[in-house]
């Protein structure tokens, strides 16, 4: 089934196919105007991209991909793309993405791994964690542990709202996924599937049971969930290069790709809009601190308007 792609940036901005004109053919570039800036694609780590013209594609503007430059036919309009290389000289390349060769079987795929990195599976399951898998009706349970946890550490999260659009929006082919423990949730990921290829684009558990090895029991669910469904490639998402999470991924054989994130315009970190108004922005590390120290209540209604620009 296709993606309901308008239901997911509905509060975000229009969504529009727009025509990308290369060497090799006209090609599709589903992007977001989100102030007046073209994205795509917003709060995912991958441009999408089409060989097949849609049935409605914007007149206005097109692009020329060519000799590895991205170039818009209204040199005005201002776009953000997220490839796997870059396509501007205006780039970063702080997130890396790490993917997972699948085996078959979850057999097999067990057998690549470490004696210690089995251990610490085993382990898991030894501490009577039950795994819960359904669709949007486990939203809230997946939003309580991951809202916590961002909160945790001083990062804003979007809307339940948000989260519950994306289950709703990839039908079948989205998953969640929620570690329990005698009834409490104490983990949560949705796994998003497309074709052969399945990501967890939004993975979290509570510190507290650390020791459970909570994240090991939730990750191979998300592992073993893929190989049931007959997928080839699993990614453990996007994460900072060299950070703990990008450290952690390590362990289960991955392979890290740079995600380049390109721009038509210099990159400026210092200062964060909202409508009209262009607010001054401290140090990450400051706001960082901020976000932990205030109340819940702030975060609440201020998270989902800061995470829906930064992510």
């Amino acid at each position: 089934m296709s993606v309901k792609w308008p239901l997911i940036y509905q509060h975000a901005g229009p969504v529009g196919w727009y025509r990308v004109k290369t060497v090799t053919g006209d090609r599709f570039m589903m992007m977001v105007n989100m102030d007046d800036i073209l994205v795509s694609m917003p709060y995912f780590s991958y441009a999408h991209f089409s060989d097949q013209e849609p049935e409605l594609v914007e007149k206005h503007p097109e692009f020329t991909l060519e000799e590895g430059k991205l170039q818009c036919s209204d040199p005005a309009i201002q776009w953000h793309v997220r490839m796997l290389k870059p396509v501007s000289g205006h780039f970063h390349t702080v997130k890396v993405v790490s993917w997972l060769p699948l085996e078959t079987t979850a057999e097999k795929q067990l057998l690549r791994f470490s004696s210690n990195l089995r251990r610490k599976i085993n382990k898991s399951v030894s501490r009577e964690i039950k795994l819960e898998v359904g669709g949007s009706e486990l939203i809230g349970k997946f939003y309580g542990v991951f809202s916590h946890n961002m909160h945790r550490l001083g990062a804003p999260a979007m809307s339940k709202s948000f989260y519950a659009r994306v289950v709703t929006a990839f039908g079948r082919d989205a998953s969640v996924l929620i570690a329990l423990y005698h009834g409490k949730a104490i983990g949560g990921a949705i796994l998003l599937k497309k074709g052969e290829f399945a990501e967890t684009c939004w993975f979290s558990t509570l510190e507290d049971y650390n020791p459970f090895y909570t994240s090991y029991f939730l990750w191979w669910e998300c592992i073993r969930l893929s190989i049931e469904r007959g997928c080839k490639v699993f990614s453990f998402g996007r994460s900072t290069k060299d950070s703990g999470p990008h450290l952690y991924k390590q362990q289960w054989g991955v392979k890290n790709t740079t995600l380049y994130w390109s721009f038509s315009y210099p990159l400026r970190n210092d200062q964060y809009t909202i409508g009209p108004l262009k607010i001054p922005m401290p140090n990450r590390k400051i706001l960082s601190f901020l976000w932990k120290i205030s109340p819940c209540f702030i975060i609440r209604w201020l998270g989902p308007m800061v995470a829906g620009k930064f992510y």
